[in-house]
């Protein structure tokens, strides 16, 4: 492999593992409310709070990372919710 292949990757896993640990440490965040309901709506307003000047790299940069871990810690949330086992009343 190439050392330009290589690091391409390195950058790819780097990216991968901070949008993971983002997103976890918003999911834990998230957790500290009442129910799932609640927690996906704390993360949404998280991320609806991205805003900035759209001509500033940065700004826009800001937007779409925070764009992505929000996205990602609700589809975790959403995944976490749905495995959850049915009460079922006898």
């Amino acid at each position: 492999m190439s050392s330009e292949n290589i690091t391409i990757e390195r950058w790819k896993t780097q990216f991968k593992e901070t949008a993971q640990q983002l997103a976890n440490e918003l999911i834990a965040e998230a957790k500290t409310k009442n129910t799932y309901g609640e927690a996906t709506a704390y993360i949404r307003k998280i991320s609806q709070q991205a805003y900035g000047d759209i001509t500033d790299p940065e700004d826009r940069a800001g937007m779409a990372v925070n764009d992505a871990v929000c996205s990602l810690a609700v589809r975790r949330l959403h995944e976490e919710e749905r495995s959850l086992p049915i009460n079922k009343e006898d």
